[in-house]
């Protein structure tokens, strides 16, 4: 087996679940279920998850955090009157929908619905779905919101979305005296122009019927990915990856082929319809292990933005992490994470508490089996 260190990154740890920077992350105390209706932290907080901030040429402007919704479960039997099997999530202000899809096994379709700005309920997107609902099978459904009218819905890395817009964007830079563009900038064609807007919901629900069964939830300004996967850090980046806005070229992916790099397996990733950036996934020692020093991790509304500054390059966090979990070491974030820009300026060796003696020698022993 080859032994790479990839440098690349991962996610700040805030939970017991297999997820970084989450708000909330938990099993269903009752058991696997098929609905629930999930209180979004700080949903009747404004000013919590959108914020007025000022740029780099001093406008002041009202900027979104994004954040991710993740639920987990599992197709199980039908049930016994052969109801179909289907699946219902969305964002709600109190009784108010705001944006839903929903997932019908039996025809293999899906369709997402806004409450228009004139309260009549809307169709805006269907299609079929590329993998049948199997008996006996995962699946994961993730809702990302970007900003004040982007949020994709991907299923089993599937986006329930489809038609890019291209398009200039005017920036805060500065050329011979007038501001410049952004040329190609690609974005989702669909706005979602819901009666009340994305950040006004205050809940997040879901159903199922027929043989469909939730048995997690997480979300917050994260990455988050199937429980059992401990010992598993090039599978986690692959993962996350097939779910990510990563868009890798075809010859990029042969390259890594020709490498034999465990890389070569990614897909291309789901470019602006995806969840998290590629920056975002884990950095492994090994196939197996996580590097005990995980940097640029996902930032979240505790750090402040600087629109047009380059300053934002280090708007992140790096974390002392468990090198079989991927976590942050003892789930202890006080302890264990700094902001990115203290980080750069001290060595990787503060994190020595959390390297595993056993696990690099492992790697090491391997290392030096391949070079034999």
């Amino acid at each position: 087996m080859k032994c790479w260190i990839v440098f690349v990154v991962s996610l700040l740890g805030l939970s017991f679940s297999r997820s970084r920077n989450c708000q909330d992350d938990f099993a269903f105390p009752s058991g696997p279920l098929q609905d629930y209706s999930y209180k979004i932290p700080h949903g009747n907080e404004p000013g919590y998850w959108t914020r007025f901030e000022e740029d780099a040429v001093g406008i002041v402007r009202r900027i979104a955090f994004g954040r991710s919704f993740y639920i987990f479960g599992k197709f199980g039997e039908n049930s016994e009157d052969g109801e179909d099997t289907t699946i219902t999530a969305g964002l709600y202000q109190g009784e108010e929908l705001i944006y839903k899809t929903t997932i019908n096994c039996s025809n293999a379709s899906w369709e997402n619905r806004i409450q228009n700005e004139k309260g009549d309920e809307e169709k805006i997107l269907h299609g079929s779905l590329k993998k049948e609902c199997k008996q006996g099978d995962d699946f994961d459904l993730i809702l990302k919101n970007d900003n004040f009218r982007l949020a994709n819905w991907i299923f089993n890395a599937q986006p329930l979305q489809h038609k890019v817009r291209v398009f200039d964007r005017l920036t805060n830079k500065v050329q011979n005296g007038t501001k410049a563009y952004k040329e190609g900038v690609l974005r989702p064609a669909v706005k979602i122009h819901s009666k009340p807007g994305i950040y006004n919901a205050t809940h997040f629900r879901f159903e199922a019927t027929g043989g469909a069964f939730f048995s997690r939830l997480a979300f917050g300004p994260c990455s988050a990915w199937p429980d059992n996967m401990d010992s598993q850090c090039q599978q986690v980046r692959e993962w996350l990856h097939s779910r990510s806005k990563g868009n890798i070229t075809d010859e990029s992916l042969a390259a890594l082929k020709k490498l034999g790099h465990p890389d070569a397996n990614f897909t291309r990733g789901l470019g602006v319809f995806g969840n998290n950036n590629q920056v975002f996934h884990p950095k492994c020692l090994s196939l197996k292990y996580f590097d005990w020093v995980q940097e640029t991790l996902h930032p979240d509304n505790e750090i402040q933005l600087y629109i047009g500054d380059q300053q934002n390059k280090q708007r992140a966090y790096c974390c002392c992490t468990d090198m079989r979990s991927g976590q942050v070491f003892e789930n202890n974030p006080a302890r264990n994470c700094r902001l990115l820009s203290d980080c750069l300026s001290i060595s990787r060796f503060h994190c020595n508490h959390a390297f595993n003696a056993t696990i690099g020698k492992e790697i090491f022993e391997e290392i030096d089996e391949e070079n034999i």
